[in-house]
């Protein structure tokens, strides 16, 4: 017999004669009144036991919960250790008046604040129920959810969190809405006189593209774009621009960037006949409508 098959084992005994507190450490944790019976790694929802970690003793059908710490939920939840900033939602806050009318009454508040149990059905995770537990594994009132965000609107109106969107620049009326314009330049330009090399952006398009955009480093086809092209790909771009009546701008190091393949402008928002307006509003804003790959690379 090899004896890395034997060694394990015989140490193990060889242990537990040494030292046998090993195998009682644990359930002396578990016994010990003066000491905590579990640790932060404990997982004691969806259980049906532990009880009293948060009861002064098992609650019966009907009668008060009895929690202990007088129901102050930051110290009943120990385990997940809030702080501010920890957590998507604060927690012992004191919604205001206008507020409390928005909040339904399936979500309660303690004591007139916001705590775990406002979002959390505390009573889900206390019974041993494996299917809540996959189909509702956060004990969420009114769960599942089709999204992480719907809950939220449950108390908070969803026109007031809704993605700015740069590129819907008109307004009703077909005038320019200068706030959109500010997101990427720092003045709004001339739209009439005002070319590439005349605008001011508020700093390198590739970060401001990418506060919406991701994986723009590799795109398309999984390549690298924004480098200074090669003298005959620049010479025949420039020939595309003649060709097409569009402009193919590069950025202020004669880089490709986002804007030069697409236009991140509404239509309407450039004059139609000028060569900048190619692309605006158009499916993936392309500057070239079709064969664009194969235009610039020669394909």
């Amino acid at each position: 017999m090899r004896l890395e098959y034997i060694a394990a084992p015989l140490i193990f005994v060889i242990g537990l004669f040494l030292f046998p507190g090993i195998l009682l450490a644990e359930e002396k944790v578990i016994t010990d009144s003066n000491v905590k019976r579990l640790n932060s790694s404990t997982d004691l929802h969806f259980t049906g036991k532990y009880c009293e970690e948060c009861h002064e003793s098992v609650p019966e059908k009907g009668q008060p919960p009895s929690l202990k710490f007088d129901g102050e939920f930051a110290q009943l939840c120990w385990c997940h250790g809030y702080t501010p900033g920890t957590y998507i939602h604060p927690v012992d806050v004191v919604p205001s008046e206008k507020k409390k009318l928005e909040i339904p009454d399936d979500m309660p508040l303690s004591k007139g604040k916001l705590v775990c149990t406002t979002c959390h059905d505390m009573y889900a995770q206390c019974q041993d129920d494996k299917r809540t537990k996959v189909i509702n594994s956060k004990f969420l009132r009114g769960a599942p959810y089709p999204s992480r965000t719907t809950m939220c609107f449950k108390c908070h109106n969803r026109n007031q969190y809704k993605m700015l969107d740069p590129h819907n620049q008109l307004d009703e009326d077909g005038d320019i809405i200068e706030l959109k314009c500010l997101y990427c330049h720092k003045k709004l330009p001339d739209v009439e006189i005002s070319r590439f090399k005349d605008i001011e952006l508020i700093g390198d398009m590739v970060p401001i593209c990418k506060r919406c955009h991701v994986g723009v480093e590799r795109h398309p086809a999984g390549q690298n774009h924004l480098r200074v092209p090669k003298a005959k790909t620049l010479k025949r771009m420039k020939g595309l621009e003649l060709e097409r009546g569009v402009i193919l701008p590069l950025d202020y190091e004669g880089k490709v960037t986002c804007a030069t393949c697409h236009n991140p402008h509404e239509r309407g928002v450039l004059p139609a006949e000028s060569q900048g307006a190619r692309g605006a509003s158009e499916k993936f804003r392309h500057r070239i409508s079709t064969d664009f790959c194969k235009a610039c690379h020669g394909m």
